[in-house]
């Protein structure tokens, strides 16, 4: 028998967000479109009310050799102005199997120290081939205020 209530706790303290990738371009790195729905222009997410930031991303269908360019960047509005490296993952050996995963973090302070201006966050990333897919998990955690409905579900019309 199920629970006979609703609780959040970790997802009261947390905004995750999960997008499937193929980059348009794989000789041209560029911001993941972490809005919902996509295709609105708001690639990037405000960090106002959060404190901390993480990015994965894991490999799900592969025709090149995966992931080449991962990185956490702020700017200066939702559709991705100004445009600043935040942290970079040196990637290293390639992440060249279906399930193979990069993960990084940031805080409010380091966005703020390479950009002062910064309003908001998100991931830049490049694959080696058009065709490569991977599943980017972003999450804005430590909110100022918790709160019910932080993360939600989320299903394209």
């Amino acid at each position: 028998m199920p629970a006979t209530y609703t609780a959040e706790h970790v997802s009261a303290n947390r905004k995750q967000i999960a997008v499937v990738w193929q980059p348009a371009d794989a000789a041209t790195a560029q911001l993941v479109d972490l809005g919902q729905p996509q295709g609105a222009s708001a690639l990037m997410l405000p960090i106002e009310e959060f404190t901390h930031f993480t990015a994965q991303t894991c490999a799900s269908l592969l025709a090149g050799s995966g992931v080449t360019v991962f990185k956490i960047y702020c700017g200066t509005d939702a559709a991705g102005s100004t445009p600043t490296v935040v942290v970079a993952h040196a990637v290293g050996t390639a992440p060249d199997a279906e399930g193979d995963s990069l993960f990084l973090e940031c805080n409010a302070e380091q966005i703020h120290e390479v950009l002062a201006t910064a309003t908001h966050v998100g991931v830049w990333l490049d694959c080696q081939h058009n065709d490569d897919e991977t599943v980017v998990i972003f999450t804005c955690e430590h909110p100022t205020y918790a709160r019910a409905g932080l993360t939600a579900d989320y299903t394209a019309a």
